[in-house]
């Protein structure tokens, strides 16, 4: 539909915008948080002497980058239908 102004200047009508959230952000955001969740645990955690540390670190730091992205992912689906 095309609406002509009173100075001959043809203008379209405003259409409605739906925000979307950005899933890769949502997405990352979880996963550097869970990464960042799962170093402080392995580092605050008990010591075990049959585990290497830095394998401690990456098994929890992956374990909760996992877990974060999927919360991320669950979060940015919510707002998605909520809208």
């Amino acid at each position: 539909m095309r609406v002509v102004d009173y100075v001959g200047v043809v203008s379209q009508p405003s259409r409605k915008v739906r925000s979307v959230p950005k899933f890769t952000a949502f997405l990352l955001t979880g996963g550097v948080a869970g990464l960042l969740i799962g170093c402080l645990l392995s580092l605050a955690g008990p010591v075990d002497t049959s585990y290497d540390p830095s394998a401690v670190l990456g098994f929890l730091g992956l374990i909760f980058a996992g877990l974060g992205v999927l919360g991320g992912g669950i979060v940015a689906v919510l707002l998605d239908w909520r809208r």
